[in-house]
């Protein structure tokens, strides 16, 4: 083996390194803004559940019974949501997720690049990927671009999502297709 193929090994090996080394922080990223989205929802939903029960009671001592029926049926409403997503348990899977992002992230950084020890790391990203739930696309493409700024990329490689595709992007995906179309443009100049 001559001095090219192994200078170009060991390019091809810090290429990779470097692409697994984004996709890591990427997806901390990309389960930091869901552990903050989802411990947001849990606190309004608490917060609300309490004003709402505390307005229920003062209400009835007030002699405003139907007002007070009004705002216990909201207090339901939002217990019953608060059961159904379960904003609470996602906010705790979202944020061991993203320790174990972070700790892989380290390794990444103190690891030599030897081919043995890519293998050995990509294979631990991949057995993360097992415990994530289905992927929020506009929330991670959110992350990529956070990613991005962080390494410096020039603005032209961040992924033009509108604000309603950074709000709403928690909820649903949409407007990919003109994304793709953003995609395609960048890929051919």
């Amino acid at each position: 083996m001559g001095p090219a193929e192994t200078t170009e090994e060991a390019r091809e090996l810090k290429d990779e390194f470097h692409d697994l080394s984004f996709s890591v922080h990427k997806c901390r990223r990309y389960h930091e803004k869901l552990t903050a989205f989802y411990a947001g929802w849990r606190d309004s939903l608490k917060v609300v559940t309490v004003c709402a029960g505390s307005s229920a009671f003062f209400l009835l001592f007030a002699g405003h019974e139907r007002a007070a029926q009004v705002v216990i049926a909201v207090v339901a409403l939002w217990g019953v949501i608060d059961l159904v997503y379960a904003p609470d348990k996602k906010a705790d899977l979202h944020n061991q997720l993203r320790r174990k992002f972070t700790v892989l992230a380290r390794e990444l950084e103190t690891e030599h690049q030897t081919p043995e020890n890519y293998r050995r790391l990509a294979a631990r990203r991949l057995e993360l990927e097992i415990e994530e739930p289905p992927c929020k696309r506009l929330v991670d493409l959110q992350a990529r671009n956070d990613e991005c700024r962080s390494r410096g990329f020039p603005a032209k490689d961040l992924v033009p999502l509108s604000s309603l595709q950074r709000y709403f992007g928690y909820f649903f995906t949409f407007g990919l297709a003109r994304l793709e179309k953003w995609k395609a443009a960048q890929a051919s100049a």
